[in-house]
């Protein structure tokens, strides 16, 4: 447990970098689920090509 210390005086110093972890986490959260939809949607379009 007082491996975490470390971490918990740098965001109590720092409190920017606390906002930029969850910025970071946030992008990443999105990013993801776009690129899920983008390439569902592309393999979708492929297979409604090929039944034609």
């Amino acid at each position: 447990m007082g491996n975490t210390l470390w971490f918990i005086n740098l965001l109590k110093d720092h409190p920017w970098i606390g906002f930029l972890i969850g910025l970071a986490f946030v992008t990443v959260m999105f990013g993801s689920k776009n690129l899920v939809i983008y390439f569902y949607s592309r393999h979708k379009s492929k297979q409604t090509d090929q039944s034609r």
